[in-house]
Parts: C-alpha cells; structure tokens; sequence
C-alpha cells in the first residue's frame, strides 16, 4: 500500500513538473514572440520614416544651376549678330528679361504695361475654357502672351519662330536667346555650336528641350521655366511592325520652333 502511495506521489511530481515546463516553454515563446513583434514594428517604423525623408521633394530638385557662356569669337556668332541688328522686330529674351526694340518686359508684367510696348492686340480677346486666364495675341510677331484673369499679369510669354503649320515668320529671322543668336534656318544642334550649351545640361521631354532656371525666381517654391519648341530624335529600332521608338540620339536635332517662357510650381512639375 504504501508502495503505491510513493508511486502515485511520483507521478503527481511528474505531472507537475511538466505543466510548470509546458507553462514557461509557452510564456517564453509569448514573450520572444512580442519581442519579435516590437522589434518588426519599430524596424518597419522606422523604414516607412526613411522612406519619408527620401521621397519629399522640392522644387530645388528640380532646378538648373549652370550658366550659359556664348561663344562671342566664333565667325558664325559674329555673321548673325550683325544681321540681327539690322532687322525691324528684334527680340532678346535672357534669363530675367526680355527686351523688344530695346523695350524691357517681365513675367509678372501687367496688361497695361504690355500694350504700352506692343500695342493692342490682334482680333477677340481669348479666354481660357476655365476663365482663369486670358490670351493677348500679336500674330505679325509671332507673339502669344498668357495673363492671369485674377490680378491681370503675364505668366506665360510663347515667341513662335514659325507657325503649326511650319511656316517660317518673316518678321523674325533671328531671335536672341541668353545672348545667343538663333536663325530660324538652323537645327537645335546647329545653335547649342555657339554657346557651352549642351545636351548634358539640357533637359527634354517628348516634344521639346526644357531649362528651369535658378535666376529671377518668383517665389521659393516657383521657377521660370523656358521650354525650345524642338522635337528631339529617337532612335528606330527594329523593322516592320516590330519597330520601335528606342532611345534618345543627342547627335540628331531638328529645327527650333519657338521659345515659351512660363512659371511652374512642384505640382506643376510632377503633373
């Protein structure tokens, strides 16, 4: 009998031991499960937080900071600025200003001041489907000129060299862009040839080559941004139907259209 209570005893240990081990084996697997959790989330925390700080951008991002320098000694420079001051209608548009027959106008400059220079404008007054802006055209100069119907001020100015058509405006054999003679004649490549200007400054979209300058911002969070009317090359690859648009060929240019002058914003940017 006793024999049996020292067995049963014994068994009861056992059966204890046990569900305190089974016990402690659980709650320490809850903890390192928890500690596994807290470490998970604030490493996933603290990612989503770099990933954060690596994706706000601003509009610096997106700006240009060289400088333009014109080649003034080059003979082809020489040719077409002695021509270019022999025309009737001379445009010079550098980063900050731009200047008709010695005549200084601005982004920012009112309807007003725009008539003073130019004179009234061509046909109806367009507005914009939306009535936030309205349109001052001077067709015999190629001249487009965007104002904001708000407070009445120009935000865009776009100086077509030649119509949609690819008509060649008679009025304007050369133009002066960032003192840099462009005759209407010439391929975009022709014209960067006289200046340091080149394709690894000079951004481009689809269907034009764009400069979003660090000078004459309007605000800290705008820039003006100058947009060359050129469509850029791609190279053809592959034949028949299996042909394909490949990449972009710096070697190949085409004629400069026109030059369009605007302010943009990040949001405009990234639109």
């Amino acid at each position: 009998m006793e024999r049996k209570r020292l067995v049963k005893v014994k068994q009861l240990v056992v059966i204890c031991v046990c569900v305190t081990l089974c016990n402690c084996s659980f709650l320490g697997e809850k903890k390192e499960k928890k500690e596994m959790s807290d470490t998970i989330e604030k490493n996933s925390n603290g990612a989503l937080k770099n990933s954060s700080q690596e994706i706000q951008e601003t509009i610096d991002d997106y700006t240009d900071t060289y400088t333009i320098t014109p080649k003034y000694g080059d003979p082809k420079f020489k040719e077409l600025i002695a021509q270019f001051n022999k025309q009737e209608h001379r445009f010079k548009m550098d980063a900050c200003e731009f200047r008709y027959n010695g005549q200084s106008f601005f982004i920012g400059d009112s309807a007003e001041k725009i008539k003073t220079i130019f004179g009234e404008p061509n046909g109806e007054i367009v507005m914009s489907l939306d009535k936030t802006s309205f349109y001052y055209d001077y067709d015999e100069l190629g001249l487009s000129i965007r104002f904001s119907s708000k407070d009445e001020t120009a935000e865009v100015f776009l100086l077509k060299v030649r119509d949609v058509r690819g008509n060649h405006n008679d009025s304007l054999d050369i133009v002066m862009f960032r003192k840099i003679p462009y005759h209407y004649e010439m391929k975009l490549n022709q014209f960067l040839e006289l200046s340091d200007l080149d394709h690894d400054k000079l951004r481009h979209t689809r269907f034009s080559f764009l400069i979003r300058q660090k000078e004459c911002a309007p605000t800290n969070d705008s820039r003006i941004t100058t947009r060359i009317a050129s469509d850029p090359v791609y190279e053809s690859k592959g034949v028949g139907h299996l042909n394909f648009t490949g990449d972009f060929d710096p070697t190949s240019s085409n004629k400069i259209n026109g030059f369009e002058f605007s302010i943009e914003t990040l949001e405009d940017i990234k639109q």
